[in-house]
């Protein structure tokens, strides 16, 4: 089987994408609910048929080493069709100090934690959001960032002894009507720890 140019960016890319996040093609699997035999075949397709040479680096992670532009503009493309769908389907990462789920409204759910093998790793986090490869990020820092690239935002969400709990986008982003609401339900559930729990000390 052979994955067609009109299937590439509905089905081929997010495969692509969270091969970067994870980087695993067992953990993609089970995020997508199908076997890990298909992932490899799916990612190698598609690195083939667009001449990505997108495979797994020195490093462990997987990445696209040829025809970026290409790639950034189904990227662009994709990120488009995923928040303006209907539903929206945001693609994001909850890796702060809470357990992170926001009620009350109907929103897409955060991507596992454990897709990200190191939630440390602040940069490449970054990386992921400035490639649209990742929407939106909650993350727990515990020394002050002074190296944001300029095109991306950050929400401090709370402070306890365990860091800052943050919340970063793109600044592109942050007016999207899915993204908006998706913030919006992040700051309200850290309130409402916030006022349960007096370790917590609110940043919005």
């Amino acid at each position: 089987m052979t994955v067609a140019l009109a299937d590439i960016l509905l089905d081929g890319l997010p495969v692509l994408d969270l091969l970067e996040i994870a980087p695993s093609t067992s953990a993609v699997a089970q995020v997508v609910q199908r076997d890990q035999s298909s992932i490899s075949r799916i990612y190698r397709q598609v690195s083939r048929r667009l001449g990505l040479n997108f495979r797994k680096q020195v490093n462990g992670s997987y990445e696209a080493s040829a025809n970026q532009p290409l790639l950034h503009g189904l990227r662009l493309s994709s990120q488009w069709l995923r928040l303006e769908s209907s539903p929206a389907e945001p693609r994001w990462l909850a890796c702060g100090r809470l357990e992170l789920q926001p009620d009350g409204v109907q929103l897409h759910p955060a991507l596992p934690k454990a897709l990200v093998d190191n939630c440390r790793d602040h940069q490449r986090l970054q990386r992921l959001l400035q490639k649209r490869v990742l929407d939106l990020l909650v993350t727990t820092r515990c020394t002050p960032l002074s190296d944001l690239p300029a095109e991306l935002v950050e929400h401090q969400l709370a402070r306890s002894s365990a860091g800052v709990d943050v919340m970063v986008l793109r600044r592109d982003l942050e007016h999207q009507p899915a993204i908006a609401a998706l913030v919006t339900a992040i700051h309200r559930s850290y309130r409402e720890q916030a006022l349960e729990h007096p370790q917590l000390e609110w940043q919005g």
